[in-house]
């Protein structure tokens, strides 16, 4: 059962952490992605927490959790940039529009740096949940 809830913590603080990390983009006019590495750490770190420390499984968890915070908040992005285009809601705009336009406007606007930075996230969350486990006294 705490694997689950720790599988389960992880996908909510990844889908989470795009959300924010789409309104810090939008806020402050720029890319943040650096934001990404820091929700990479934190999935990594509640995995371990959970019992994936040092695990194949985690570290699968690990990365599919930082990718899909990555698509999430670039999905968001898309809809925001689409809505401002076209002077409609995003609420509206987000059903509207549709995962096909959505992912076409997130490939043009991904660059080198998005990608080094999404190696680099991925890469931290494996390790987080790699590393071995401190011996408890």
């Amino acid at each position: 059962m705490t694997r689950v809830l720790g599988v389960a913590t992880a996908l909510m603080c990844a889908l989470a952490g795009g959300a924010v990390w789409c309104v810090l983009a939008l806020y402050l006019r720029l890319d943040s992605g650096v934001f990404l590495l820091v929700i990479a750490a934190l999935v990594g770190w509640v995995l371990r927490r959970h019992g994936f420390a040092h695990s194949w499984a985690g570290i699968a968890i690990a990365v599919a959790c930082t990718l899909v915070a990555f698509a999430y908040s670039s999905y968001l992005l898309a809809a925001a940039k689409v809505a401002s285009f076209l002077g409609l809601p995003l609420r509206s705009t987000l059903l509207a529009i549709g995962p096909e336009m959505a992912s076409a406007v997130a490939r043009a606007d991904f660059t080198a740096w998005q990608a080094a930075n999404l190696v680099l996230a991925c890469i931290i969350s494996a390790w987080l949940v790699w590393r071995p486990a401190r011996p408890r006294n």
